[in-house]
Parts: structure tokens; C-alpha cells; sequence
């Protein structure tokens, strides 16, 4: 079984038993992504240096026996609607492309005090508002998302570069494709 195949408690019960290393995961899942997502069609950007460091700290908290939760070296991904220190967060959206938040949006500051590891960020629709085909996104070319902020975990799945990501709920129908996704809404989840 890899990595990939195994559910974000799985990865956190074999960090607990020393099976495997929120290091070796991290750069399973980054070296995932890189591969199966050359075009950013899934991820806006990887964190690569956070994520590299959250592992870090998450392997040592382990090895001394002072694991935070079950999730603790889980690598997460989040929606670029999440404000992440010093990273562009634009929600989909051109005339927010230069905004830097200076912290980290209060469920991802939660979540990585319970020691979650921030792999990325993931794409969306412009604000999340769910879209129709013919309506493209004012930041970036329909080539470079999917059409649904939903239809992403899917793709990451797919891709199998992610153990979790966070999300909206910006549509009716939006929670029963998260579901199916295995999404963590905002609110909810072991950080709340």
C-alpha cells in the first residue's frame, strides 16, 4: 500500500506506530503533485518550503513521542480562498492576485497548531461562486482550473497528490460533491 492509498488516519496512526515519516509523506505527496500536475491545473502553488518544515517539526514531535492529534503530519491542501502568511491569496480573482495576507487564515493557523502540514493551495472558481462553462475566471485561463471549485479534490484524488483539503460549501449541491471527496469544511474537523 502507498502512501496515496491510505486514508489521512491511516498516515497518522502509522506516524504514531513508526511506520512511516511525515517527512518521506510530504515528499511523496509533493513529488506526486510536480508529476501529475506539471500545468498548476490543480494546485495554484506548492508550499514546498512550508510544507517541508511543518514535516519537519511533525517527524521530530513524533520521534520524541509528542504528537499534537492523529492528523498531526497529515499533509492538507487548501483552497487559495484561505489566507496562507506571505502567499498570494487571490480567490480566483485578477484584481486579488497581489494580495498577501501577513497571517494565516484562523482554521489553517488552527490546523497547524494541531501540527497539519500545509502542502498547497488548491484552485477555485472566482470567489467560489459555482460557474457555467461559458463563464471563464477573470485570473486564470479556463485551461488552467477546473470548472467547479468541487470538481478539484476530485482531481487531486484522481492525482493522488493530497491526503485532505479545506473548503466552501458555496452551492446546495456543493456538500454532497465534497462529501464524496472527502472534504473538511471550515468549522468543523479536529481543529474547531
Amino acid at each position: 500500500m502507498t502512501f496515496a492509498d491510505m486514508t489521512a488516519l491511516e498516515l497518522g496512526r502509522s506516524f504514531e506506530e513508526g511506520r512511516a515519516d511525515p517527512r518521506e509523506v510530504t515528499e511523496d505527496f509533493l513529488e506526486r503533485a510536480g508529476i501529475e500536475d506539471p500545468d498548476r491545473r490543480i494546485y495554484v502553488r506548492l508550499l514546498e518550503k512550508r510544507a517541508r518544515a511543518e514535516a519537519e517539526a511533525a517527524a521530530d514531535r513524533a520521534e520524541r513521542g509528542l504528537r499534537r492529534h492523529a492528523l498531526d503530519g497529515v499533509p492538507l491542501s487548501w483552497k487559495d480562498l484561505f489566507d496562507v502568511a506571505g502567499e498570494p491569496t487571490a480567490a480566483g480573482s485578477l484584481p486579488l492576485k497581489s494580495r498577501v495576507p501577513q497571517t494565516d487564515a484562523e482554521v489553517l493557523a488552527r490546523a497547524t497548531r494541531g501540527g497539519a502540514v500545509c502542502l498547497g493551495k488548491t484552485t477555485m472558481t472566482e470567489l467560489a461562486f459555482p460557474v457555467s462553462a461559458s463563464i471563464q475566471n477573470s485570473a486564470r485561463p479556463q485551461t488552467r482550473m477546473t470548472k467547479k471549485s468541487s470538481e478539484c479534490p476530485a482531481a487531486l484524488r484522481r492525482a493522488r497528490a493530497f491526503r485532505s483539503r479545506a473548503g466552501l460549501r458555496a452551492a446546495p449541491s456543493a456538500p454532497i460533491r465534497a462529501a464524496r471527496c472527502a472534504s473538511l469544511p471550515p468549522g468543523t474537523g479536529w481543529w474547531a
